[in-house]
């Protein structure tokens, strides 16, 4: 009984975007070369869902691994790592909270995006044939997406 008390404790009511994040763990990148930056996300651990409605489990302490780094933290937080481009590694969370437990996968997803630009005529006059958009080059951005670990009891780290 006081493990279920101690779990309800943990667990909070939440809507799609869950409690407010005021944790933020930042893993270093000065001892790394080819860093082009930071890419942060938010890590959360929700119990599975039921009739339609979300329960965020707040406080699971969580163990973040990649193949370069390892990091702590506590949910709902957010994570700040060294952004390495497509480059980057895969980040895997292993979260416990009492008897809950689960594991999740974060992967660097690229995108391109379009320089500014303007649309209209190069020559800055009507030329039916000349009519687009003229800008520079796109380039890329390379960010890790929101992370959701369900926590399910009894389960162990790694399901």
């Amino acid at each position: 009984m006081r493990r279920v008390v101690a779990a309800a404790a943990l667990m909070v009511s939440a809507c799609a975007s869950g409690v407010p994040v005021e944790r933020q763990t930042v893993v270093s990148g000065s001892r790394f070369d080819a860093v082009q930056g930071e890419a942060a996300f938010v890590v959360r651990t929700f119990l599975p869902e039921e009739a339609g409605e979300r329960r965020e489990v707040i406080g699971a302490r969580c163990e973040v691994v990649s193949s370069l780094y390892t990091a702590a933290l506590v949910t709902p937080s957010r994570l700040v790592v060294p952004n390495f481009g497509p480059q980057s590694p895969e980040i895997g969370v292993d979260c416990t909270a009492d008897e809950l437990a689960g594991s999740g996968t974060a992967r660097i997803v690229t995108q391109w995006r379009e320089a500014p630009g303007y649309w209209g005529s190069p020559w800055g006059f009507y030329r039916p044939y000349a009519w687009g958009w003229y800008g520079g080059a796109g380039y890329p951005v390379s960010d890790y997406p929101d992370l959701v670990v369900v926590m399910r009891p009894g389960a162990t780290v790694g399901q």
